[in-house]
């Protein structure tokens, strides 16, 4: 972890000079794009900043602090970005004021709150802050079934039995997780995104009306059941359901979603696990999730997880 106040040297060599500017930077390289400001008073007194980001796989977790200081993510920046994440921030001390479509709400020790990264927001830190940050590719909630993913923003209820159990696994993780295997890291994400989905489930509720909601949680169980079945497709589930393919199009589009993405998305999810817990051949695992073969299956896997299905396998073997 790197600590620094104005006018220091960093662990890395790097000199603050202007602490919004460094901490900008470092925010860009281990968190997201955000603009930053410091007061000047702040700056004469020595701004304190330290972030550390380890990986989960494709998840992210930030533990981060910060003095007083103020920022926002910006139109560009939403725009230019090439990922987006749903991050969840878990206060552990300190104040901030979080403002996301003209609305501001306080947080402070305890309380955590979740952001889409596709969305404009706007921070002030009134206290020096320090939070843990959970960030999930949002393409990787189709993973998780039963659930219509609502528009991300707002504080979950610190109170849930959930959200707290979420908390105290992410603080555990970042301390552990360095030293576990990567087998086992593998194993934590997947306990991590479901962690997650049950403290989103207790607390959130969807834009959807009833009906909707529960035909979603009835496509999603159909789906997982026919994960193997080439014939799986959107006319397939919406004759099971007997409503138009237009209704599970708009079911699935509530929440930003796609029937194909979501589909595709779960069957490199069971691949993957295949490919750590089994010595099948690439080529038999990409025919029994339906992919046309075994390079359609490795280009998928690259774009969603950032390595091929050998060099995945290999690391594993590794491990």
């Amino acid at each position: 972890m790197v600590t620094t106040r104005s006018g220091e040297k960093t662990a890395d060599g790097i000199a603050v000079g202007m602490g919004g500017h460094w901490w900008e930077s470092r925010l860009r390289e281990q968190f997201i794009p955000l603009d930053v400001q410091v007061s000047r008073s702040i700056l004469r007194e020595g701004f304190a900043a330290s972030i550390k980001r380890r990986s989960l796989d494709d998840f992210g977790l930030v533990d981060l602090s910060c003095d007083p200081c103020t920022g926002k993510r910006t139109a560009t920046q939403v725009s230019e970005a090439t990922e987006d994440w749903v991050v969840l921030i878990a206060i552990r001390s300190g104040r901030e004021a979080l403002t996301r479509a003209g609305e501001t709400i306080l947080v402070g020790a305890g309380d955590v709150v979740l952001w889409d990264t596709r969305n404009q927001a706007e921070f002030e830190v009134l206290e020096s802050i320090r939070s843990i940050n959970l960030l999930i590719p949002r393409s990787a909630l189709a993973e998780v079934s039963g659930r219509a993913w609502p528009a991300f923003g707002g504080a979950l209820e610190r109170d849930s039995p959930s959200v707290r159990l979420l908390v105290s696994y992410l603080s555990m993780l970042a301390d552990s997780l360095a030293a576990l295997p990567e087998s086992a890291v593998s194993a934590a994400r997947n306990a991590t995104l479901e962690l997650f989905d049950g403290a989103v489930s207790q607390t959130i509720g969807t834009e959807d009306g009833v009906g909707s909601a529960a035909l979603r949680l009835s496509i999603d169980a159909w789906i997982d059941g026919h994960l193997c079945d080439p014939s799986l497709s959107l006319t397939s589930v919406a004759a099971a359901h007997a409503v138009s393919a237009r209704t599970v199009q708009r079911v699935f589009g509530r929440s930003g979603e796609t029937f194909n993405g979501t589909v595709r998305a779960r069957r490199l999810a069971r691949a993957r696990e295949e490919l750590r817990r089994t010595n099948s051949s690439i080529t038999s695992i990409a025919t029994r999730w339906c992919f046309s073969d075994a390079s359609h299956f490795s280009r998928l896997f690259k774009e969603r997880f950032g390595t091929s299905p050998a060099a995945f396998r290999s690391r594993k073997m590794r491990s």
